[in-house]
């Protein structure tokens, strides 16, 4: 009798065994664990990205592949990325241990796009009243690509569009100017100066 039961135990245990149901024959796959620092930023914009908590039971995590969601790659369990662009880009880390077993882990950046820096020309003296001063806003600048609008205030209530304006005022007085500039990709910056108007209407006027 104990020898049908020993002999039914065998075949139970090895068909076990073999429909892969023994709990310590199954391989489990690692896990990516990673973290960024920072997550957000102002372009450029570097990432150091930490895959090293990452771990594989009962065997070693031999290869660490990123994807940094803007067609670059690196390898190791640490790494940096700068972004050159604002975007909001997917970070991707792979890892495969020694076995051949992979898993995968995704996290986000967002990466905003940096102002553009607005800049004109003032005249250097006072100007006198209904004298015609030219803005040039030539000297601007945008780290994005290109400045598409300029955009004054003369500080006397008028207004103008284009990137050399010309202004006179009809009063004397302190004028503060703004300049506001919109680069191709949207951002938007401004910068204020003061011009001098001396005396007051001319004659005639």
């Amino acid at each position: 009798m104990r020898a049908r039961f020993f002999v039914f135990g065998v075949m139970t245990v090895a068909a076990l065994i073999l429909s892969g149901c023994v709990g310590k024959f199954s391989v489990k796959a690692p896990e990516a664990i990673f973290s960024l620092r920072p997550t957000e930023g102002v372009a450029p914009l570097t990432v150091v990205c930490d895959g090293s908590l990452s771990f594989s039971e009962g065997s070693r995590i031999v290869e660490y592949i990123w994807d940094f969601g803007d067609g670059d790659k690196a390898f190791g369990p640490i790494v940096s990325h700068t972004y050159r662009r604002g975007g909001t880009y997917r970070v991707t880390l792979t890892v495969y241990d020694d076995r051949g077993m992979q898993s995968t882990r995704q996290a986000q950046v967002v990466v905003r796009f940096p102002p553009p820096e607005p800049d004109f020309s003032v005249p250097p003296i006072p100007v006198g009243t209904y004298e015609v001063i030219t803005f040039d806003a030539s000297p601007s600048r945008s780290p994005n690509g290109k400045i598409v609008r300029y955009m004054w205030a003369f500080g006397d209530g008028t207004f103008a569009e284009g990137m050399v304006v010309e202004k006179s005022y009809r009063y004397g007085g302190a004028y503060p100017v703004t300049l506001s500039v919109v680069d191709e990709v949207g951002e938007v910056a401004s910068v204020t100066k003061v011009v001098q108007v001396l005396g007051g209407p001319s004659c005639g006027f």
